[in-house]
């Protein structure tokens, strides 16, 4: 609907531009697909209209990665447009956007995580907190970071693992390990894995039915049912369906 009063429309740009850079304040860069879902917008119009003005500010810049896969266009937070969204809370400077350090494989798995993350968002989930930022590990002390961290409506704190690709059984052995004493001392009381298709999801499945025990202090530790309903596994299809309400 067209806003025909000036100050109106300034407003919602302004609230627009400041959404987009707390996102990318959090994520240090998105791609186009990931940022129409924050926005919802319902043609690229206006988000390209969004990216251009905010990209002549200087707060974000936009990169070309190239791949085996084909090219993509990537939007990332500068250090002008960390600094115009510092809070008095943080205490900690966030990462800028280094297109240097970009690699595919990290590339794929942390826009999957962006959409995890806004998904669960969407449904009412608060408080995320990614998994490789400081944040993350001056709150929690432990062997394995998940992907991320989100409180379900219901106040329950979950761990989030986007899984795009498989580990060994003996790597998932230390990190179910490592969640079973996350939930003991009520860090987080599920872990969600979250992969892109029926398949993957099958597979992993699979390799978590084999596993029988872990090993917690020098002791191998019988995987009892109470153990294996920690953990809950979901397409991204799945996630868009789920109810949240269920999860007690």
């Amino acid at each position: 609907m067209l806003i025909s009063d000036k100050a109106e429309r300034d407003r919602r740009s302004r609230e627009k531009v400041m959404t987009l850079l707390m996102f990318l304040k959090q994520e240090t860069y998105s791609d186009f697909s990931v940022l129409k879902f924050l926005f919802e917008f319902k043609s690229d119009r206006p988000l390209y209209r969004l990216l251009a003005k905010v990209e002549k500010l200087g707060l974000i810049q936009k990169h070309v990665h190239s791949s085996r896969a084909g090219k993509i266009s990537i939007w990332g937070i500068t250090q002008e447009g960390l600094a115009a969204v510092i809070l008095e809370v943080d205490n900690i400077f966030p990462p800028r956007f280094e297109p240097s350090k970009l690699k595919g494989w990290t590339l794929d798995h942390h826009l999957d995580n962006q959409l995890v993350h806004l998904t669960l968002s969407k449904k009412g989930c608060t408080d995320w907190i990614n998994g490789d930022r400081n944040t993350f590990l001056t709150q929690f002390k432990v062997k394995h970071r998940p992907d991320g961290v989100i409180t379900l409506p219901n106040g329950k704190r979950i761990a989030i693992e986007t899984e795009r690709s498989l580990k060994t059984k003996a790597r998932y052995q230390q990190i179910i390990a490592s969640h079973l004493k996350a939930r003991t001392e009520n860090l987080w009381f599920y872990v969600f894995y979250i992969v892109p298709d029926e398949q993957k999801k099958r597979a992993l499945m699979l390799l978590f039915d084999n596993i029988k025990y872990v090993v917690e202090n020098g002791q191998h530790v019988v995987l009892e049912a109470k153990h294996r309903g920690v953990f809950r596994f979901y397409t991204q299809g799945e996630l868009l369906r789920i109810n949240l309400a269920n999860q007690t």
